[in-house]
C-alpha cells in the first residue's frame, strides 16, 4: 500500500515539470519568433546607361519635334496658296499628322476668316482662332489670337508656335499678309512619337538590357514601350524624364532589395528571462508536488464530480426526447414540442456563443453560394411558429418583389433572423409582430418588427454592442447572454450589407440591406 500511495506523487511532479519546462520551452521560442526583425535593405546600381538613354532620347525627341516643325513650315507656305482649293488644302492637311483644323486669317483685309476641318470634328468642337473680336451669326468657341504679333513682319514670311494655357496647341505660317493657323491635336503626335520610339528601342535600349533591369521606358499614360526584368509596383528609384512639346515620356528603373535578419535584443533577454524563471518555478513546484498530492486529488475528483453531474441532466433529455419520438400517446405531443423548442433554444445559444468566438479569434469566415433569400427567411419563421405561439405572439409574414437566387452566405442570413426574431420572443409577449422582405434587382431588404414595449433612447445606442442587455437582471426573466444582435450586425457587415434599428412609433423595428448578386431565373415559392 505505501509503495503505490508513493507513486502518484512522482508520476504527479514529473508531469508537472515537464509541463513547465515545455512551457519555457514555448516562451523561448515565442521570445525568438518576436524578437526577430527582418529590415529591407536597397542596394544602389550604376545607372550610367540609363542616363545615357535619357540624354539620348531627349535628343531624338528635340529632332522629331524639328522634323515636326519643319513639315507643318511647308505644309503652312502651300496652304497659303491653296486657301480656294478646299480639296487640295485638306490634302495638304492630311499629309502631316495631327493637324485637325486649317484656318486662313488675314490682316487689315476685308477677306473674311476661313476654317477648314480635317478628319472627324472633335467632341467638344475645338475653339476656332480669330483676329477678330465681334463676330456675327451662330456663336462658337473661338480663341483670340494676337494680330501684333503674328504680323510682325507682315512683309515676309514669319512661323512660330502658339502653345499657350487654355489654348489648344496651334503653329502658324505668315506670308505677306495672310495668316495659316494650324490647329494641332497634341495626343496625337505624342502617339506617333511613341511609335517611333519603340522602333528606335530596338537598338536603342540593348545597353540597358544588357544589365538585366528592372527597368523599363514609358509614355505619359504610363504604358511600356520597352522593358526588362520584372518590373516592381513600388513607385521607382529613378525616373529620368523625357520632355517635349507634344508629351511626356520616362525612364524609370529600381534598385535591388535585400532583406537583413536581427533581433530586438530587449524582447530577446526578456523573453529568455521569463523562459528561465518558468522552469525554475517548475522544479520548484515538483518539489512541492509531493506535499499537494492529496489536495489535488480531491481537486480532481471534485471536478470529475460536477461534470458527472452536469452530463446527466444531459442524457436524460436526450433519452426523454428518444423516448417520446418513438411511440408515447397523443398527450405527449406538447412535451415533445417543449423539449424540441428548449433544445432549440440551447442550440441557438450555442451557435451564438461559437459565432462571437470565431469573431474574436479573427477565424469567422462567410460561404457565399446561390441561394433564395426569401425562402431562408420563410424556413426560420417557421421553426420559431411554435414559440411564438406559445407567448401568444401574433406573427405575419410578407414579401414584395422578385424571388431569384443570389450570391450570399445562407447560414449568415439565417443566423441574422433567428437572433432578430429571438429578440421578439423574449421581449414582445402577447404583441404583434412582422417580418417582411423584399427583393429587387440589386437589393435584398429585411424587417422584424414588433409592437413590444420598444427601446428607450438611452438604451439604443447601445443594443449592438456585445453582452449588453437592456434590463441585465436575473431576476427580469429574460434569458439569453446578449450577444443576438451584435451577431447579428457584425454577420451583416461581413456579407456587405447593413443592420440598423429604424424608428418606429410603436414597438421595434430592425432593417437589415444587403446588396445582391442574381444568379439564375425566378423561381417560384409560397408563403405561408
Amino acid at each position: 500500500m505505501s509503495t503505490s500511495a508513493a507513486h502518484p506523487p512522482i508520476s504527479g511532479a514529473s508531469f508537472m515539470l515537464g509541463m513547465m519546462l515545455a512551457l519555457a520551452c514555448c516562451i523561448a521560442a515565442g521570445g525568438i519568433s518576436v524578437a526577430h526583425r527582418e529590415t529591407e535593405t536597397r542596394r544602389g546600381r550604376e545607372r550610367q546607361a540609363q542616363l545615357t538613354l535619357g540624354s539620348a532620347l531627349q535628343t531624338e525627341a528635340r529632332k522629331l519635334e524639328d522634323l515636326y516643325e519643319g513639315h507643318l513650315k511647308s505644309a503652312g507656305a502651300l496652304l497659303t496658296q491653296s486657301m480656294r482649293d478646299r480639296e487640295s488644302a485638306r490634302q495638304i492637311a492630311q499629309n502631316v499628322e495631327g493637324i485637325v483644323r486649317v484656318s486662313w486669317l488675314f490682316y487689315k483685309s476685308a477677306s473674311p476668316e476661313t476654317h477648314l476641318s480635317i478628319g472627324f470634328p472633335a467632341a467638344p468642337p475645338l475653339p476656332q482662332p480669330t483676329l477678330e473680336k465681334e463676330h456675327s451669326g451662330l456663336p462658337r468657341p473661338r480663341v483670340l489670337l494676337d494680330a501684333k504679333t503674328i504680323f510682325a513682319d507682315a512683309g515676309s514670311q514669319s512661323s512660330a508656335w502658339i502653345d499657350e494655357p487654355g489654348k489648344p496647341l496651334m503653329f502658324y505660317v505668315q506670308l505677306l499678309g495672310t495668316a495659316v493657323v494650324l490647329t494641332l491635336d497634341r495626343s496625337a503626335v505624342e502617339t506617333a512619337m511613341s511609335g517611333y520610339f519603340k522602333t528606335w528601342l530596338e537598338s536603342g535600349f540593348r545597353a540597358v538590357e544588357k544589365l538585366g533591369g528592372p527597368d523599363a521606358v514609358q509614355d505619359s499614360h504610363g504604358l511600356q514601350l520597352r522593358s526588362v526584368g520584372r518590373l516592381p509596383k513600388r513607385p521607382p528609384d529613378l525616373l529620368a524624364p523625357v520632355v517635349s512639346r507634344f508629351g511626356g515620356w520616362q525612364i524609370v528603373s529600381w534598385d535591388e532589395r535585400g532583406i537583413s535578419v536581427g533581433y530586438h535584443l530587449p524582447t530577446l533577454a526578456g523573453a529568455l528571462a521569463l523562459a528561465v524563471l518558468v522552469a525554475g518555478c517548475g522544479i520548484g513546484m515538483s518539489i512541492l508536488q509531493r506535499r499537494a498530492a492529496l489536495l489535488a486529488q480531491q481537486r480532481v475528483s471534485f471536478v470529475n464530480r460536477v461534470s458527472h453531474e452536469l452530463r446527466t441532466p444531459m442524457t436524460n433529455i436526450l433519452l426523454n426526447l428518444d423516448v417520446i419520438e418513438e411511440s408515447v400517446p397523443d398527450s405527449a405531443t406538447s412535451r415533445f414540442a417543449l423539449v424540441r423548442e428548449e433544445a432549440g433554444r440551447l442550440s441557438r445559444l450555442i451557435e451564438n456563443v461559437l459565432t462571437f468566438s470565431r469573431q474574436e479569434e479573427g477565424r469567422l469566415k462567410l460561404n457565399a453560394a446561390p441561394c433564395q433569400p426569401a425562402a431562408i427567411v420563410t424556413g426560420i419563421v417557421r421553426q420559431f411558429e411554435p414559440a411564438l405561439l406559445r407567448r401568444h405572439i401574433a406573427l405575419t409574414r410578407t414579401h414584395e418583389g422578385e424571388k431569384t437566387k443570389a450570391v450570399l452566405d445562407a447560414d449568415a442570413l439565417a443566423q441574422i433572423t433567428a437572433n432578430l426574431l429571438s429578440n421578439v420572443e423574449k421581449y414582445a409577449p402577447g404583441a404583434a409582430a412582422a417580418v417582411y422582405t423584399r427583393q429587387s434587382a440589386s437589393e435584398f431588404f429585411l424587417t422584424v418588427s414588433d409592437a413590444g414595449p420598444g427601446i428607450a433612447t438611452s438604451a439604443a445606442a447601445r443594443i449592438f454592442e456585445p453582452f449588453y442587455r437592456v434590463d441585465d437582471r436575473v431576476q427580469a426573466g429574460v434569458s439569453g447572454a446578449g450577444l443576438g444582435l451584435s451577431i447579428a450586425r457584425d454577420l451583416a457587415q461581413r456579407m456587405g450589407g447593413t443592420l440598423q434599428l429604424a424608428p418606429s412609433e410603436k414597438g421595434t423595428c430592425f432593417e437589415f440591406r444587403l446588396p445582391l448578386i442574381l444568379r439564375s431565373p425566378k423561381i417560384e415559392d409560397e408563403f405561408e
